[in-house]
């Protein structure tokens, strides 16, 4: 059986299995604080990100009533 090589990598695609290799063989220190700095961020984020969700909800409302009281007056005008 004859199987057909594969055609060299480009360069920038051999550039990204020499990483994958790299990523693959190596495993990253983690420091004895990580877990607590990690959870200290989340529960920092997730402090903020309530808050703004509500405030993007009140802002989505607004702008859907402004669009409807502009299309209202618009509507208005036109008659």
């Amino acid at each position: 059986m004859s199987d057909t090589p594969d055609p060299p990598p480009e360069p920038g695609e051999s550039r990204a299995i020499e990483l994958l290799r790299l990523v693959g063989s190596q495993t990253p220190a983690v420091g004895s604080s990580f877990t607590t700095r990690l959870i200290a961020r989340a529960r920092a984020q997730a402090a903020v990100a309530t808050p703004l969700r509500a405030i993007g909800g009140l802002v989505a409302a607004l702008a859907s009533a402004l669009g409807y009281a502009a299309r209202a007056t618009r509507e208005g005008r036109g008659s």
